[in-house]
């Protein structure tokens, strides 16, 4: 196994205990990746979101956040669901890139809301960046690109599973 790959990544469901490393990881890739194509004003809200707090909260009203960690402890990825529909947060530790933990969250991710709920319609707002990926897994443009409040960038996006 070559080095790049050499590390084993366990996935599990979060408890609130998991909110502090899952808002770290979201908002140093939000900074990296999505930040960076988005007007200034989008940052305070988007990153906001991605408190412990607010992600504590969201995990204690039952949203999903499905986890990718290493072995060594750092946490490589998540995927969090609302609704066992909607993928709201979606992120992959930049040092991980190319390594299958955004697919496998993504299986993970579905295969749980298809059993907990039956879902066969999933969405979602991508950045800019994130659309290739999302389609990837077979997702595509459900709209025009929409502007938030607060200047945030999307693209919706849908999968219907048959």
């Amino acid at each position: 196994m070559s080095p790049r790959h050499a590390t084993a990544i366990h996935y599990r469901l979060a408890s609130p205990d998991d909110a502090l490393a899952i808002g770290r990881l979201a908002r140093r890739v939000t900074r990296r990746w999505i930040l960076p194509e988005q007007p200034a004003s989008a940052a305070a809200a988007l990153l906001y979101g991605m408190s412990a707090r607010v992600i504590r909260k969201k995990i204690l009203a039952g949203q999903r956040f499905h986890l990718a960690w290493q072995e060594d402890g750092r946490l490589a990825g998540v995927a969090a669901m609302r609704d066992d529909c909607h993928l709201f947060q979606f992120f992959v530790s930049t040092r991980m890139h190319g390594r299958g933990i955004a697919r496998q969250l993504w299986r993970r991710a579905m295969r749980d809301a298809v059993r907990r709920a039956g879902t066969r319609r999933f969405t979602l707002n991508a950045s800019a960046m994130a659309v290739p990926v999302y389609r990837c897994f077979g997702f595509v443009d459900s709209g025009l690109p929409t502007v938030s409040q607060s200047g945030l960038v999307t693209q919706p996006m849908q999968l219907e599973r048959h």
